[in-house]
């Protein structure tokens, strides 16, 4: 995907996923209209030093899964996501440190978490994981806010 940012084309690919953690109690017991709660977080990690303006990003989701009736988390699991990231030399500070763009890192978390839910309902499939999807969230809800002149910066 190519995302134009001030005049700066950035290109990002998907390059792996794999499951760190996947773990569910089965249950036959589920209830008609019974309800259970997702909670998700993710973590953006950078992956080794930058080169030739060519950078690495894993996108972890952590999603933990709790039904209400019993009050206690059913699923647990995490998602790695590798995206390769060219054309941020602009973006690279005096130490060689990455400020990702906000509006790049939203798209990177939106990928991963619709990734890890189409794979949670493959992996899941035979138990109640299959009938619930994750939620449609919003990427920018993972970020901390900022005040109007933060968010016209590069980050």
């Amino acid at each position: 995907m190519i995302v134009i940012l001030n005049r700066y084309q950035i290109n990002f690919k998907f390059e792996g996923f794999k499951f760190l953690k996947f773990s569910f109690e089965q249950t036959d017991s589920i209830f008609d209209g019974e309800d259970f709660e997702f909670q998700l977080a993710t973590n953006i990690e950078g992956s080794g030093p930058v080169k030739a303006e060519t950078s690495h990003i894993i996108v972890k989701v952590i999603v933990l899964v709790r039904r209400k009736s019993l009050n206690k988390i059913v699923s647990n699991i995490e998602t790695a996501s590798l995206f390769r990231v060219e054309g941020i030399g602009k973006f690279v500070d005096k130490e060689g440190k990455v400020k990702y763009p906000e509006t790049i890192l939203s798209h990177l978390v939106s990928l991963a978490i619709s990734t890890t839910r189409g794979a949670i309902l493959a992996k899941g499939a035979g138990s109640f994981l299959e009938n619930m999807p994750l939620p449609i969230v919003d990427p920018k809800n993972f970020f901390p806010v900022r005040n109007d002149q933060d968010s016209n910066e590069a980050h």
